[in-house]
């Protein structure tokens, strides 16, 4: 019985311990102007997977030459940097693909939500965040990617 008690507490405090950040995107009805495809969908999975920080996740999708520049130490290295200077992310949406002849660049819009030490006074902030995009033997396989 005690064991059971001891259990209950430990998994209770996990559970208020833990945050949890619900990210948002634009309802599947206002997004059918969206591309659509292998290309977008990379991207979407990137994206949730830095925002969710599912490191495993985003470098299943980095070359494996680039991982070993860009690996999991590198990934909440880059995102704790991020989240640092603009907050938590809150939400994200498609914006546009540029036209290139070898890569394409998928743009998309991420809005941040931070509270002001000095005022208590919540504010939000968004960033691009571009992904490059080529194909290797007809799938698309991410070169890059970087917050402007």
């Amino acid at each position: 019985m005690r064991k059971s008690r001891v259990l209950i507490a430990a998994l209770t405090a996990a559970g208020l311990l833990t945050g949890c950040t619900v990210i948002r995107e634009l309802p599947a009805d206002e997004r059918r102007n969206e591309p659509q495809g292998a290309e977008y969908e990379l991207c979407r999975t990137l994206l949730k997977a830095f925002i969710r920080n599912d490191a495993r996740e985003f470098l299943a999708h980095v070359p494996p030459e680039a991982r070993e520049q860009f690996n999991e130490k590198s990934f909440a290295a880059t995102r704790n940097s991020v989240l640092e200077s603009m907050g938590e992310p809150i939400s994200f949406q498609y914006v546009t693909a540029l036209e290139l002849t070898t890569f394409t660049p998928h743009i998309w819009k991420i809005r941040f939500k931070r509270v002001d030490l000095k005022t208590d006074k919540e504010f939000t902030s968004e960033l691009l965040f571009r992904i490059l995009v080529g194909k290797l033997d007809g799938k698309p396989v991410l070169i890059s990617f970087q917050f402007l």
